[in-house]
């Protein structure tokens, strides 16, 4: 789980709504790539919230956090109201926000490759963005990476990483199954909000 949540730290910002090539996954991720990572080693470190502002307003319009988050909750999504379904999305987005935040500074030097050619799938409507990224750490080993993405009247929205193989909202899913199953909804909105608080205590927020 640490692993995947690192490297997704990372690659979740990179991502912006840039127009000109909002039609063709693969050029979301390579163009935009390169424009973060000179966000990143632009900062001094004597502001983490004002970089963690900057990187969401990058990858906010990206990505798609309310069928990330149905996703990850499974079955238990069905189950809450329209209420706790907004308290969950709105947690998840920020627990994804706070947790690249505060791994940013590990990737400073990372290096990513996108492949050219996605998969497409649903008569086009949906795609996957392979890439491979070399984060700079002691291993030097570098990690796959797969975007999933659909597209929608704004452009190409991500609604999942997988990282090694292992998808991020499966990984969640677990996890949220376990609470929901417990304490139910409103118990998991509460784990959430526990952990996010967690991170802000450690420079996050």
């Amino acid at each position: 789980m640490k692993r995947i949540a690192a490297v997704f730290a990372f690659l979740a910002c990179g991502f912006m709504p840039v127009a000109a090539y909002a039609d063709n996954p693969d050029a979301v991720v390579r163009q935009t790539a390169q424009q973060v990572l000179e966000t990143i080693r632009k900062d001094t470190g004597r502001n983490p919230a004002r970089l963690r502002g900057e990187i969401e307003a990058l990858a906010t319009p990206k990505f798609d956090f309310t069928r990330m988050t149905a996703l990850a909750v499974g079955r238990g999504w069905r189950q809450a109201t329209p209420e706790q379904q907004a308290q969950l999305t709105d947690a998840f987005q920020t627990l994804l926000v706070r947790t690249y935040a505060s791994t940013m500074i590990r990737f400073k030097n990372a290096q990513v490759s996108v492949a050219d050619n996605p998969i497409v799938s649903s008569n086009g409507r949906e795609a996957t963005v392979r890439s491979s990224v070399q984060t700079g750490d002691a291993s030097n080993k570098p990690v796959q990476i797969d975007y999933t993405l659909y597209r929608t009247a704004a452009g190409w929205k991500v609604y999942n990483v997988t990282v090694e193989g292992a998808s991020l909202v499966t990984v969640y899913r677990s996890n949220f199954n376990e609470v929901v199953s417990k304490q139910g909804i409103d118990g998991l909105i509460q784990s959430i909000r526990d952990k996010n608080a967690q991170l802000a205590a450690k420079g996050g927020a």
